[in-house]
């Protein structure tokens, strides 16, 4: 079998590889059987409706990019019939977007960049990268992402240097942490998703070419981010769990045994995820885990570009768990959590995983008040654009009288 079989299937295993699942991990985000995902991929699959393609599309975060490889006699819509242009153009649209992404920082006026790549350079570089590591936390993403930006175009126009065979490995790890911060910010700091793919598929491409499992395992799990109802409340909650939980998965087992602030931190994640789905008793698990896998030696806590994994930590995570079973301790966990907690991002997510508490107590009035507080807290550290994604669902759990309430009064922080 060939034709638009072979290449919708080359997609799919392309797409698949790209966020580092393996087949099971896939079946299970896109919710089709192994056996039918690899016979897709070979080309082999007979009578692949456009419903499947939109469930494979859909499952694999692709936002529309495989719909256009559906042939045109086969793109109608399933229900009634009619053709799906606009849907269709999006699709095109948004595919040219993620690679536009991806190469955003391949203009015209690139930095001439040096013959030989030594190891002072290297060093130099790799200072640089740390240091905007550091910053990201606090920083206002405008005052570094031009600079960020700037400095990855730089370490991309060395691919083409001279490098020793020992330094390589090191130029291609520096250049995986400065994409994936790049895109980190652009998601957390101003919304972009279309930058943010992009550029966290470079940095995961950098990290694999690196041979760093570890460095791909952080990578893997903040991509998780991208497709999760727990940082972008108006994707689908089931769909958007079960890709974000393979991709999490996959970061586990790239991430090993020897890093117990990562293991910790991506089983915190896990269990998250288990409680957006319902499941209860696999999310206490993973907490567990998580909780037993707080470093005793203070200086492991740090463990690499994102991951900061410590007993101050596991508060807020276990919080946003329960809360997301309707579990009453949710409140005092999120109270703790907050107490503990100055990085905005966190913050802002506390306050609004706290005000949501708030109302399934029937405190509004209260509910109002940290929602308030998360608006001046996004406005004063220039993450506005992020956080309103947060903040439209903490307003849409208010009662209405309450929701007037909270609208006049953000009109006079405006």
């Amino acid at each position: 079998m060939g034709g638009w079989q072979t290449i919708f299937g080359r997609a799919v295993r392309e797409r698949r590889q790209g966020l580092g699942l393996t087949l099971e991990e896939a079946s299970a985000a896109v919710g089709i059987s192994r056996s039918h995902l690899n016979l897709i991929e070979l080309g082999k699959a007979t009578g692949i409706s456009r419903e499947s393609v939109a469930k494979i599309d859909l499952g694999l975060g692709a936002d529309g990019a495989l719909l256009p490889l559906l042939p045109a006699g086969d793109s109608k819509d399933v229900a009634g019939g009619t053709t799906r242009d606009e849907e269709m153009r999006r699709a095109e649209f948004n595919k040219t977007m993620v690679a536009v992404a991806a190469g955003l920082l391949l203009d015209s006026e690139r930095l001439v960049a040096p013959q030989r790549v030594d190891v002072a350079l290297l060093e130099d570089l790799e200072s640089l990268t740390a240091e905007f590591v550091r910053r990201q936390h606090h920083a206002q993403p405008q005052a570094i992402l031009g600079p960020l930006r700037a400095h990855l175009r730089h370490l991309l126009d060395l691919e083409g240097a001279r490098v020793a065979p020992n330094v390589r490995p090191r130029l291609e790890r520096v250049t995986a942490e400065t994409a994936a911060v790049a895109g980190w910010i652009a998601f957390r700091g101003e919304g972009d998703l279309v930058t943010a793919h992009g550029q966290l598929a470079l940095g995961r491409q950098h990290a694999r070419e690196a041979d760093d499992d570890e460095l791909l395992a952080q990578l893997l799990g903040v991509s998780s981010s991208l497709y999760s109802a727990l940082d972008i409340p108006h994707v689908d909650r089931d769909q958007g769990a079960s890709l974000a939980l393979s991709l999490l998965q996959a970061a586990e087992r790239k991430a090993g045994s020897r890093n117990k602030a990562l293991q910790g931190w991506l089983a915190a994640r896990v269990g998250v995820e288990r409680a957006v789905r319902g499941e209860g008793r696999k999310a206490r698990a993973a907490l567990g885990r998580a909780e037993a896998s707080v470093p005793s030696d203070r200086a492991s806590h740090a463990a690499g570009l994102f991951v900061i994994w410590d007993e101050t930590r596991v508060p807020g995570y276990a919080g946003k768990a329960l809360l997301l079973l309707r579990d009453p301790a949710a409140t005092t966990l999120l109270e703790q959590a907050l107490a503990q907690t100055s990085a905005p991002h966190p913050r802002l997510g506390l306050l609004v995983d706290l005000s949501l508490a708030r109302v399934y107590e029937r405190d509004a009035d209260h509910a109002v008040a940290l929602l308030l507080e998360a608006v001046q807290l996004a406005v004063a550290h220039g993450i506005d654009r992020f956080a309103r994604w947060r903040l439209q669902e903490g307003r849409a759990a208010l009662p209405p009288t309450h929701q007037r309430v909270f609208d006049n009064q953000l009109h006079a922080i405006a």
